[in-house]
């Protein structure tokens, strides 16, 4: 009997704690958040130009919540491979700011977009092209370049209804 009881009062417990004690998920960034994009570019192709001259060799993946008041937070990392300028390894920062549309840059993967979604990180460089494109208002696309071998990039922007 006192296991029966035992085992009755654990199982209320644990729907109570089900119940009242467990939270709902929410996004990390509040409800401001109105777009969530992420890029991967990879650019190991020693012979192409757009590896070589424009973006240079390595890869770069990005992750960023744009929020309706025209702020931002990211998460960025970066792999160079001999580069002339900072050599060959990998960093990784964290940032925010403010963000805008404007005209995609050259150095952008070209994956066919007119505008891109542009950041100031407040730090004194202005404004820079974040390479993801901008699909337009209040909508959602995927994007992917692939030319040649050793040169790909993808895209995901995701526009969250509503906010």
């Amino acid at each position: 009997m006192r296991k029966l009881v035992a085992l009755a009062a654990v199982c209320a417990a644990a729907a109570l704690v089900a119940t009242f004690g467990a939270k709902s998920a929410s996004a990390d960034y509040g409800n401001t958040v109105q777009y969530q994009a992420a890029i991967s570019l990879n650019c190991d192709n020693k012979s192409a130009p757009f590896c070589t001259q424009v973006v240079g060799l390595g890869g770069v993946w990005k992750w960023f919540a744009f929020s309706n008041d025209g702020t931002f937070d990211s998460t960025e990392t970066f792999c160079g491979h001999n580069d002339p300028t900072f050599g060959s390894g990998a960093f990784h920062f964290n940032g925010d700011g403010e963000w805008t549309v404007m005209p995609a840059s050259p150095q952008a993967p070209p994956f066919g977009q007119t505008d891109d979604f542009w950041v100031n990180y407040n730090d004194g460089q202005g404004w820079q092209d974040s390479e993801v494109p901008y699909p337009g208002a209040k909508t959602s696309a995927h994007y992917s370049f692939k030319p040649a071998p050793g040169i790909s990039a993808v895209a995901q922007v995701s526009y969250i209804p509503g906010r």
